[in-house]
């Protein structure tokens, strides 16, 4: 294998995550605008012929249909950058704790009595 299997590209995956604030900030105001264009065409002329009367019901249920989709896009968009982000957060906690057992377990090699591990019982 070529490549260490620990190794966490950081300046890659904080590039990522930042692409993907991005995209889910985007997804964000693009729904917020459709919400609204789409609101501000909800009412219908001659609500009273009988064109309109058998059209709403049809419209309004097409309207809240493509609002509930663009809803659930965009909440799975800004799930997917939320849950890269918590990734990349505990990849770095992970980094720091292992760092800092390491660095608390560095031998004193000034107290070495039986060996290089201190002789003493593991």
């Amino acid at each position: 294998m070529t490549e260490n299997a620990y190794y966490a590209n950081f300046p890659g995956l904080t590039g990522g995550t930042r692409q993907l604030q991005a995209i889910s900030d985007y997804a964000v105001d693009m729904f917020d605008e459709f919400f609204h264009d789409v609101s501000a065409t909800s009412d219908w002329p001659g609500k009273d012929d009988s064109y309109a009367k058998t059209m709403v019901p049809q419209e309004k249920k097409q309207r809240e249909g493509a609002v509930s989709t663009g809803k659930a896009l965009t909440e799975a968009i800004v799930g997917v950058g939320d849950g890269t982000l918590a990734n990349l957060k505990s990849v770095l906690t992970t980094l720091g704790g292992n760092l800092d057992a390491i660095h608390e377990s560095h031998i004193d090699n000034t107290n070495v009595s039986g060996g290089a591990h201190g002789g003493g019982r593991h």
